[in-house]
């Protein structure tokens, strides 16, 4: 029976969340607002519609939205330009999934360009057989569209697939596709990680024998 090893994007197969930070925090200077710091987290792993729409009502931001999104844009652009980079650990653990025939998939919450920009960086492609965006489905995460779509590409049941996730959305979606779920820390409270079967700090954590023994768990 074939299996599956799902990756999250940002936070998750890329070092980005700190890079969204530096953009956030600059974007919204300009209009006098200082996020606070457990604010940061409240958006990872939401859509970019759904960030600009949840944020510019919680800090009363009174910008025409379109241009709002496009300075939004052009900031974490900036941000990305130069810095943008794999995990830590990302690429062994890739390794390790390939050589035991996983198919390997990513999932973003993130839009289509943004997708296809960043792989234009640093070649997202060269690493996955498949990439579902945002734009590709309906409905975005937490709703597990996301998921179940991949899992159709690939021809693979929910038992028999493992995702890693690292925001409270992604988690949510992860876990009602029926998959196995391991969280990483890093992007949200320790609290909200709870509810994924297993929880690590890095990707090196995550060995052949910790994927064996979640296929082998029942859900």
């Amino acid at each position: 029976m074939k299996n599956a090893l799902l990756f999250d994007m940002d936070g998750v197969t890329l070092d980005t969340e700190p890079l969204y930070s530096a953009a956030e925090i600059r974007l919204f200077s300009e209009y006098g607002v200082q996020i606070p710091d457990d604010d940061l987290s409240l958006y990872r792993g939401c859509s970019e519609n759904d960030f600009y729409t949840l944020s510019m009502k919680k800090y009363g931001i009174k910008e025409d939205r379109g241009s709002f999104i496009q300075k939004g844009r052009e900031y974490v652009r900036d941000e990305f330009r130069n810095n943008i980079s794999y995990m830590d650990g990302f690429k062994s653990l890739h390794n390790l999934a390939l050589s035991s025939n996983f198919f390997i998939g990513l999932v973003t919450a993130s839009p289509r360009r943004t997708v296809e920009w960043i792989s234009g960086k640093i070649n997202l492609n060269y690493y996955f057989t498949y990439i579902i965006s945002g734009d590709d489905v309906l409905n975005n995460k937490p709703h597990p569209e996301p998921y179940l779509t991949m899992m159709k590409i690939a021809n693979v049941q929910p038992i028999n697939t493992v995702i890693i996730e690292d925001s409270d959305f992604g988690i949510s979606s992860a876990l009602s596709s029926g998959a196995h779920v391991i969280a990483k820390r890093g992007s949200i409270p320790d609290n909200l990680l709870q509810k994924a079967h297993r929880i690590v700090t890095n990707l090196d954590e995550i060995t052949l024998q910790l994927l064996e023994d979640l296929l082998q768990e029942l859900i």
